[in-house]
């Protein structure tokens, strides 16, 4: 809990849960947590050859290496999709589409693959890095830190 400059009480992650809730993003910001979960739930094995591609209107589309482990993984589609959604804490994902692709895993270091197209100069740099920095909960702190990312190439297009 901080205080701000007029000496008022407030919870910034309670404060930024709210707005996310009120503008219907929640359900939304908690999709994007699919990426780190995804190698836990499904285990190292079919990480190396399946990870999501992209999250629209509750589908999670996942890339396959080959046939074989699509045709697997359909199998397996009940088990994924029930663990997925506890973990996300609700029903965030309402269908999994496999499809063949290039399985490139994300590095958990620095950006993500998403962010690679993005080239951010210093001061872009220096702005995120200090409005991130009163955010505590490294989760919350990475999915503000996508926004801004995304934001901010959205706006050089």
């Amino acid at each position: 809990m901080r205080r701000d400059r007029r000496g008022i009480d407030f919870n910034l992650k309670a404060a930024l849960k709210g707005a996310l809730r009120s503008l219907n993003l929640d359900a939304r910001m908690r999709g994007y947590a699919i990426w780190g979960i995804w190698d836990k739930v499904v285990g190292e094995t079919v990480a190396q050859q399946a990870q999501p591609s992209f999250l629209r209107r509750g589908i999670l589309f996942i890339k396959c290496s080959s046939p074989a482990w699509m045709q697997q993984l359909q199998f397996m589609k009940g088990m994924i999709l029930e663990e997925l959604n506890r973990q996300l804490g609700g029903e965030v994902i309402k269908d999994i589409r496999f499809q063949i692709g290039v399985v490139s895993r994300p590095s958990l270091e620095g950006q993500s693959v998403g962010d690679q197209d993005v080239v951010l100069d210093e001061a872009e740099k220096e702005w995120m890095t200090e409005a991130l920095r009163p955010l505590q909960d490294p989760e919350v702190k990475e999915i503000v830190r996508r926004i801004m990312v995304k934001e901010s190439s959205l706006k050089k297009k």
